[in-house]
């Protein structure tokens, strides 16, 4: 028996959905990294540091980032940002 054939998860469960590939920014590498080549270890710290710079609102400044992102493409992932935290706000509101 294979690991798909013992989990109950329907196909069509949200979490079963394919994502697209997401990228960190490492301070000690300075660089940016895909996270699906990280280790479970590191992505456990990186989201960890992650939390605790959002509680202390303290999210890397555009000036700190050295890719080579536009600043159009920043902004646009902002507003991918706000635009996520609005739906989650209307979806406690009507809860």
């Amino acid at each position: 028996m294979s690991g798909e054939d013992f989990l109950d998860i329907p196909k069509t469960d949200e979490t079963q959905q394919s994502t697209p590939e997401e990228m960190y920014f490492s301070r000690s590498k300075n660089e940016w990294l895909h996270v699906s080549d990280m280790s479970d270890m590191h992505v456990r710290r990186a989201f960890k540091r992650l939390l605790r710079m959002i509680r202390l609102g303290t999210l890397i400044e555009l000036s700190d980032d050295k890719s080579t992102f536009t600043k159009a493409e920043i902004i646009n992932e902002v507003n991918s940002i706000s635009s996520h935290c609005d739906k989650i706000k209307k979806a406690i509101e009507e809860s």
